[in-house]
């Protein structure tokens, strides 16, 4: 629901009146209109407001207070002059100018450019202020361009992608889902996608930039003018809005006596020559500084997890030679306490043609590799998803053997403009048909290497770049796999922020004897929620932009059912 509240200005003391004070004025809600472009598109006008924003280099921001018949007419416009030096926030001025609508799109900016200021009418005056409260839809935050607002309701930080450089998302009512995390493609989705858009709110903070805060922060106190940066509107606060004081997540639980296997993707774990060179790398690291910060932060993370079994993503498709980037995160493993750790080597260089690979890593102490590892080629892992690599272990403590799969499905990103892998408008993205295909391809192989290896204890950990109710997971559940954090910790669930909204991409799936031995399965909130380029309140936090999953195995108790 949308609530103005002029707040009443105080009264204005007139600088000697020159005489372009006393013309005639079109009403800036007239210039508005009520739809998304000026009726008055290109017309020359003047108008006379109270200067409530001025952007160097570029305009000012003025509201006239003028009611009109139209409910949906904002009364604050953009002016773009030819001479800047003279204005400030509490003049009244009168400008002429042509009407235009800046921007790209529908998006765009009602604003007076080729402008003159031709008289500064009075100075010192209180800025008007209309409350509002979220959510707002289209039509409502139109009725707000360039208006001088503040802003109330139940808000939350939604998205910190640009934090660090002085944007951020709020949303109402708490942080944004993904819809298909929630609900089924399609119909059902695309509403869930309507109510995200109406409860967030894009923002520009003033400097200095705040400290690092993570997704669901509460934020209040806000106001200024609802502007447009030339892309999307966005409300340009005046001062950093007051926020809760921030909780870092908990330590995870001690593994005690269990198996703790982790799956996690690494965010680009490239080390580039392995000997301090080949900076920067294709996907990773621009420079060797910033390899050892994304070191740091890896080992750190891993340190306070402590697995005994490693399943990645995104690391750097070099080999597992001295100088590649597996056997850069091997020593970093033995580094972080436990000094046994070895690496699953395929024993032919690269796995797959990406440039980024899957890979396992383990500690001798706890496990056994029992015979050679398996990696799945063919067309669903050719150009587009990463081949799969698979491992049978011993549990050393208990005797029983399990079957791992590390697995990276292919991404949302760089769409083709038509064809079955294209978006398809469902709320499921692009490449959903290869997702599905990849599962499917899959499945039987792991089947056929359980049976292989006479066990019926099967762990498919990866990045597989699909929500929680979208047809390549389903995919999965049909093959009869159970996914674990949903079993054992319940929903909702995340691990991923994507254009602030919360949703999973990384799973711990399981055949159900492995199931039965699952004694925890939770994802660790170190990486998603919490903002890039930042420093951070402790050493472990975004490690990556994914989060860990993390299992932890008892199968001194397998054999019985929970």
């Amino acid at each position: 629901m949308l609530l103005l509240l002029l707040l009443p200005a105080c009264s204005e003391t007139p600088l000697p009146p020159p005489t372009l004070c006393a013309g005639e004025f079109t009403p800036v809600a007239t210039v508005q209109g009520d739809g998304y472009t000026s009726p008055l598109l290109d017309a020359p006008v003047s108008v006379t407001g109270i200067v409530t924003r001025v952007e160097s280099n570029r305009g000012f921001y003025l509201e006239d207070g003028v009611s009109t018949t139209s409910e949906r007419a904002s009364r604050g416009l953009f002016v773009a002059p030819r001479d800047l030096s003279s204005v400030a926030a509490g003049q009244r001025v009168a400008v002429a100018g042509r009407v235009s609508e800046t921007g790209s799109g529908r998006d765009t900016l009602t604003a007076l450019v080729d402008a003159e200021v031709t008289a500064t009418c009075a100075e010192g005056l209180e800025l008007p202020l209309a409350a509002v409260q979220m959510p707002l839809d289209a039509r409502q935050r139109e009725a707000l361009e360039g208006m001088r607002i503040a802003v109330g309701g139940d808000l939350v930080l939604a998205d910190h992608y640009n934090l660090h450089a002085g944007e951020a998302t709020l949303s109402a009512g708490g942080p944004l889902r993904v819809p298909t995390e929630d609900a089924a493609p399609g119909a059902a989705a695309s509403k869930i996608a309507r109510g995200n858009r109406v409860r967030e709110l894009e923002v520009a903070l003033p400097g200095p930039h705040p400290a690092a805060l993570p997704v669901g922060t509460q934020v209040k106190d806000l106001f200024g003018v609802m502007g447009h940066d030339g892309r999307e509107q966005r409300l340009l606060l005046e001062s950093t809005p007051h926020s809760v004081a921030a909780s870092t997540p908990p330590d995870p639980p001690p593994a005690e006596t269990y198996l703790r296997i982790v799956g996690v993707n690494l965010l680009n774990y490239f080390n580039g020559d392995g000997q301090g060179g080949g900076f920067p790398t294709e996907r990773g690291a621009r420079t060797p500084s910033e390899f050892a910060a994304q070191r740091d932060r890896t080992r750190a993370a891993l340190a306070r997890i402590r697995p005994q079994l490693l399943a990645v993503q995104e690391l750097e498709n070099d080999g597992f030679g001295p100088d590649s980037a597996a056997q850069s995160l091997l020593d970093l493993l033995n580094d972080t306490g436990e000094a046994d750790w070895a690496v699953v080597d395929p024993g032919h260089g690269p796995i797959g043609g990406d440039v980024i690979t899957v890979g396992l890593f383990y500690r001798t102490g706890a496990l056994d590799a029992v015979g050679p590892p398996e990696i799945l080629a063919g067309p669903a892992f050719t150009a587009l998803s990463r081949q799969p690599l698979a491992q049978r272990f011993r549990d050393r403590a208990s005797g029983r053997e399990f079957l791992v799969a590390v697995n990276h499905l292919k991404s949302k990103g760089r769409c083709p403009e038509s064809g079955p892998d294209s978006d398809q408008g469902d709320g499921q993205g692009c490449w959903n048909r290869a997702r599905v295909e990849a599962v499917k391809a899959l499945a039987p192989w792991l089947d056929e290497l359980a049976g292989n290896s006479a066990t019926d204890r099967v762990l498919v950990l990866g990045d597989m770049n699909a929500w929680r109710l979208e047809d390549p997971i389903r995919a999965f559940r049909e093959a009869g796999y159970v996914e674990l954090v949903e079993q054992r910790s319940g929903l909702p669930q995340h691990s991923f922020l994507y254009f602030g909204q919360r949703g999973t991409l990384d799973y711990a799936f399981a055949s159900p004897a492995l199931a039965r031995a699952a004694r925890r399965a939770f994802i660790w909130h170190i990486n998603a929620d919490w903002p890039r380029d930042m420093a951070q309140p402790l050493p472990w936090l975004r490690m990556s932009d994914h989060d860990p999953v993390i299992v932890d195995l008892d199968f001194s108790q397998a054999v019985t059912s929970d």
